[in-house]
């Protein structure tokens, strides 16, 4: 029962690619689901955890007193802090790990998951010029230049979010994935092949 992580950068046909490997695995696509599983865990919403990972990735590094708490308390959900959020996302992987036969997309999985026995961690990228111009194409942009800054935003975000809360952690760093694939040279189908024969 293989437990796949995929961190994606924005434009690397990450989410096409995750969907497809675990159709061919018969296996579960965890993306945005992880939140309902945090969100137990913790007692809040579902609403209420998403709004708190937005703020996350929106605060760069070094904003203090708006980062120290996510949201104040509403209806009976309590505080909830930066490291309870942390601790609710390890739970939620490492339950859904135990469960076996999942692709885990993004969310530090590679990180949280990094010494699970069954798990192979997966990377995908594109060069920025190939990313910009399918955000372009799929999100209607007027030129390609706003493209290249959401897709530079994008991935601003994600080196913030690991090294606040993966202890200053490259998510780029080959050493945290067993495979990683340039999808602006190696097509998504093909990609989706790699990634299932080596879970296998």
């Amino acid at each position: 029962m293989p437990v796949i992580t995929i961190s994606r950068e924005l434009g690397s046909d990450g989410a096409r690619i995750a969907e497809s490997v675990a159709q061919q695995i018969s296996a579960d696509c965890i993306d945005k689901e992880v939140l309902a599983a945090m969100a137990q865990q913790a007692g809040v919403s579902v609403k209420v955890m998403a709004e708190a990972e937005e703020k996350l990735l929106a605060r760069p590094i070094g904003v203090s007193d708006e980062m120290r708490a996510l949201w104040t308390p509403r209806r009976g959900e309590g505080v909830l802090s930066e490291a309870y959020f942390v601790q609710h996302l390890q739970g939620a992987l490492n339950l859904l790990a135990a469960d076996g036969n999942v692709v885990l997309v993004g969310r530090g999985a590679q990180i949280i998951l990094k010494d699970y026995p069954r798990a192979l961690h997966v990377h995908l990228y594109a060069p920025l010029a190939v990313r910009a111009e399918r955000i372009q194409q799929r999100r209607n942009l007027p030129t390609l230049e706003a493209a290249q800054q959401q897709v530079r935003n994008a991935d601003e975000q994600r080196r913030n979010w690991f090294r606040r809360f993966f202890n200053n952690a490259d998510w780029k760093n080959p050493k945290h994935y067993h495979l990683m694939i340039d999808t602006g040279r190696i097509a998504s189908d093909l990609a989706a092949s790699l990634i299932v024969q080596a879970a296998g």
